[in-house]
């Protein structure tokens, strides 16, 4: 299952990712995050123990009358002893002295070789057993494995196998060159290695790293900023919102890591007695300091970067400062205490909020004013709606979707609480994606939750009397079951692209301009973005392949996907036999 998807765009991933060290820092840092969760536990264990004092009770009292009436056989020992088996067959006691005999095994009895890929091996011919060291060619190997090229994009995914969930860190490139020879060159091709030595490759998806996560992910967001750092270099970091109430932030440029580079909302800033009275305060009282609830939506602030908002189940929106690791603002009242189900920063204003809740409805806000009951302009759905996504347009148009499976749009140069410029019954379930392509305007994409297609529409860019509603261009299945998270690229060499999740496995990434409809559809968009691209290279000094692509009206209709590259490895190895 892929819960969310988010891209990062060329250029901030380093190009040699670092691999983690367990060195003195981060083991004080470790030890630190573990006494704390160890002093939560402490604070809620009381309660804990009443719990299961008053279940024990009510099992003795069950266990009495069963045995007075005779009418139930025990079967609560045999139960208890077949989970104690259950728990030492995983164990395997009954193989613990056998011999492994598997040469070339991983070393896992030195700690202090632990990150340097030791092998075992053992010995031939009576020969005692020996360990061997990496050579300079098998770690010369592996850095040329890790390499991430500035051409590559990353794609992020939370995926969720057997009740265990993982962030899985994709490199997609867009490949090099042109099948067909009649592709004009251009100015800046000898800057391309492999444009200049006449290379022509496909496009390739595959997984560099992952990361384990302890919770179901909800969300995901991009952050271009190294947390408590204070400095303005450019960064490459995620932010993950889940069922936990906490905030997890991780570096994208360091591999096989175990531990989050910063958790917003944990323990430390959190207090025992809240903790322990958590589910009453969540009632009761509004919490300033952390979130009591599933973390909805995550937005960096990409002009304030030290700002990153969160919306949560517990009616809440919070800026946190990603200094400190604190909340420096939160507000409850912005929903009328409804679940606030999605956030996103405005695209030139970076004061303003926008918000959609339970409600029914959407909210701009102005962060800078203190008064929270004049901070916020209103539009409102249909009654009785919730909206589950909102994204801006443009930066006069806003987009929302419901519940009932209904898309708005807004602007918001009317007063507020306006009719919609149009209304568009997108599906027949409730809406789980609904995104905008930055470069193409008017392409808009929508997903529900209940269906397992996407949509791709057409919508009017500004209001006119003769103007309509959007027009659809296409529904496809493309077999990810349920459609959970869709999100287009944010980089314009790559701006026909799209990343696609849902309940089946796996994700698959769908060059749209690919299809010959929606060529047809967006032809003088895509000519424009081609433009558009074609100048930004050449201010760097080098050649866009976007501008040239789509030349040719036969062009086979991509998806990539991870399986499919597997695959076709296979069946060159089966005939390389």
């Amino acid at each position: 299952m892929i819960s969310a998807t988010c891209w990062v765009p060329r250029g901030y991933a380093s190009e040699f990712p670092e691999k983690y060290e367990l060195d003195d820092e981060e083991m004080e840092r470790i030890n630190h995050m573990a006494n704390l969760n160890l002093g939560d536990a402490r604070a809620e264990l009381p309660e804990e123990v009443e719990e299961v004092g008053e279940v024990v009770e009510e099992e003795d009292k069950e266990d009495k009358e069963e045995q007075l009436t005779g009418s139930k056989p025990d079967t609560l020992k045999l139960q208890n002893q077949l989970e104690v088996d259950d728990d030492l067959k995983e164990f395997d006691m009954e193989h613990y002295d056998d011999d492994e005999g598997e040469d070339g095994a991983d070393v896992t009895m030195f700690p202090g070789l632990a990150d340097e890929n030791v092998k075992f091996h053992e010995g031939e011919d009576g020969e005692d057993p020996y360990i061997s060291l990496p050579t300079q060619d098998d770690q010369a190997e592996e850095k040329q494995e890790l390499q991430v090229y500035p051409t590559d994009n990353m794609v992020l995914a939370t995926r969720t196998e057997d009740d265990i969930s993982y962030l899985d860190v994709f490199i997609y490139d867009d490949g090099a060159g042109f099948h067909d020879s009649s592709v004009p060159t251009e100015e800046g091709d000898e800057n391309d290695p492999d444009v200049a030595r006449g290379l022509v490759r496909d496009s390739s998806l595959y997984v560099h790293h992952d990361l384990m996560l302890p919770a179901f992910p909800l969300c995901l967001e991009w952050l271009n900023y190294r947390p408590g750092s204070n400095s303005d270099d450019p960064a490459n970091f995620v932010a993950i919102g889940s069922f936990d109430p906490q905030i997890e932030i991780w570096n994208l440029d360091c591999v096989e890591k175990a531990f989050p580079d910063m958790i917003l909302g944990e323990p430390e800033q959190n207090s025992a007695v809240s903790l322990k009275s958590k589910k009453k305060k969540k009632k009761s009282k509004h919490v300033t300091t952390h979130h009591t609830d599933a973390v909805l939506s995550l937005a960096h602030n990409k002009y304030f970067r030290a700002v990153l908002a969160s919306t949560s189940a517990d009616h809440t929106v919070k800026l946190w400062d990603l200094n400190t690791g604190g909340v420096a603002r939160s507000m409850a009242s912005i929903h009328s205490g409804k679940n606030v189900s999605s956030s996103q920063w405005h695209r030139s204003n970076g004061s303003i909020l926008l918000t959609s809740g339970y409600d029914s409805r959407v909210a701009l806000s102005d962060v800078r004013k203190s008064n929270e009951k004049e901070m916020s302009k209103y539009w409102s759905v249909l009654p009785g709606e919730e909206v589950e996504s909102a994204t801006f347009a443009d930066d006069n148009v806003i987009l929302c979707g419901t519940d009932s499976g209904n898309v708005y749009a807004f602007d918001i140069r009317h007063n507020e609480n306006s009719k919609p410029m149009w209304t568009l019954n997108a599906h027949d379930a409730g809406i789980s994606c609904l995104n905008v392509n930055n470069y193409v305007p008017g392409m808009m994409s929508t997903a529900a939750m209940g269906e397992k297609i996407i949509k791709l529409w057409k919508f009017p860019v500004e209001e006119t009397q003769e103007s309509k509603g959007p027009s659809m261009v296409l529904s496809r299945d493309f077999d990810v079951g349920n459609v959970l998270s869709v999100s287009f690229a944010n980089d314009i060499e790559v701006a026909g692209s799209m990343a696609i999740g849902g309940v089946n496995k796996g994700l698959k990434l769908w060059d749209v301009f690919t299809n010959r409809t929606v060529r047809k559809s967006f032809a003088p968009e895509l000519a424009a973005a081609q433009a558009t691209a074609r100048q930004e290279a050449r201010q760097l000094g080098r050649s866009s392949r976007f501008a040239r692509k789509y030349l040719r009206n036969d062009n086979p209709d991509t998806v990539v996907t991870v399986d499919a590259q597997e695959d076709d490895e296979d069946e060159d190895e089966d005939s390389d036999s």
